[in-house]
């Protein structure tokens, strides 16, 4: 997925400098030259973007699934409990079946939890 951010980051700005050199300036005779170097220079920054960006979301589901696991605490939002207890229920209620191996129908109507 980073290398799709980094590639759109890239071809947006270079696109867009390729435009506005040859409208702002139609005496540059090569305007593929800076628009190389402005392709460099979005590489760079939207590498350190995009690392920064990849870092917050790890570090964002990483509390998140503490919080799950931990069932939540005071400093857990309101709209997340909700969804907390919800899970909570749902793993209390899958814990009630058991599985009935084999293929026929009568171990597909018992591990129906409906």
């Amino acid at each position: 997925m980073m290398m799709l951010g980094k590639g759109t980051i890239m071809g947006v700005s270079a696109y867009l400098t390729f435009l506005v050199i040859k409208e702002a300036a139609p005496d540059v005779q090569q305007p593929l030259v800076p628009t190389a170097i402005i392709l460099l220079v979005s590489y760079m920054v939207g590498s350190m973007f995009l690392s920064v960006f990849s870092f917050s979301c790890t570090a964002i589901l990483h509390c998140f699934i503490l919080d799950e696991d931990t069932g939540g605490s005071d400093l857990t939002p309101n709209a997340l409990k909700g969804f907390l207890a919800d899970n909570d229920a749902k793993v209390e209620k899958d814990k009630k079946f058991k599985k009935v191996e084999g293929t026929g129908a009568e171990a597909e109507k018992a591990n129906d939890m409906n």
